[in-house]
């Protein structure tokens, strides 16, 4: 597992995680995000980006606040943060299904 640790300053200075509409065009090409956990006032993210130095796929953890005019650093006030480098691959999921009655 490769990874990399980036700055705060870095990735706020690429307009991450979540870019303003305004800075959507000079942003890192955004892959993926997914909620991994919610809590009373703030929700935990992972964000697949595309580095725009090396090219390379990396997963972050940031975390929003969730109410309107609350403030919460997205990097955890960590002064770095590590990316896992990442690639897609296909799952196969087995679910539970209900049974179709004829």
């Amino acid at each position: 597992m490769t990874i990399r640790t980036f700055t705060d300053t870095q990735l706020d200075a690429w307009h991450l995680p979540e870019p303003d509409s305004i800075w959507k065009d000079e942003a890192p090409e955004i892959l993926h995000t997914e909620v991994v956990d919610m809590g009373d006032h703030t929700c935990t993210k992972t964000l697949v980006f595309r580095a725009p130095d090396d090219g390379r796929l990396y997963q972050v953890r940031y975390e929003i606040a969730l109410a309107d005019g609350n403030y919460t650093d997205p990097w955890f006030n960590e002064a770095t943060v590590e990316g896992v480098e990442v690639e897609q691959r296909p799952v196969t999921v087995t679910t539970w299904q209900p049974v179709d009655s004829a």
